[in-house]
């Protein structure tokens, strides 16, 4: 009997342990969401300097951040188009910023009606689909 309540004790600490994790792990993920939001903001207002700035801007950030992904030529355009696609909906905003990266990019690319697109995300918050899954497929 006390072996029993013991495993039952350390499968409580472990859910706990994991759920913490998890917990964590979205909030470090909405905060990168939101940076890449507003560093989206900031590449769309000077977008006048022309296709070089982004590639300087590239340039910077990784000599700043040699340590952190994230900040290729590639990305810092795909975090303007995230910016000018939500920039005026803070629902989305919100929404959105609950996704992994690299889902915002694959659902912004390939589905351009927000009303289906929100059928999506919604799936992937709801049902947690890698993308990888099945939903890739019928996009």
């Amino acid at each position: 009997m006390l072996e029993k309540d013991f495993k039952s004790v350390i499968n409580e600490i472990k859910e706990d342990i994991k759920s913490t994790q998890f917990k964590a792990m979205q909030e470090v993920n909405s905060n990168l969401i939101m940076l890449y939001f507003r560093l989206g903001k900031i590449i769309s207002d000077n977008k006048a300097y022309g296709s070089n700035f982004t590639k300087q801007v590239s340039q910077e950030l990784k000599l700043t951040f040699p340590n952190m992904k994230g900040f290729s030529e590639r990305n810092i355009r795909a975090m303007r188009m995230f910016y000018e696609e939500y920039a005026n909906d803070e629902k989305w905003q919100q929404l959105v910023a609950k996704l992994p990266w690299g889902h915002n990019l694959l659902l912004i690319e390939k589905i351009k009606d927000k009303e289906i697109r929100k059928i999506y995300v919604e799936g992937i918050l709801k049902n947690g689909w890698s993308r990888k899954n099945n939903y890739q497929m019928t996009l």
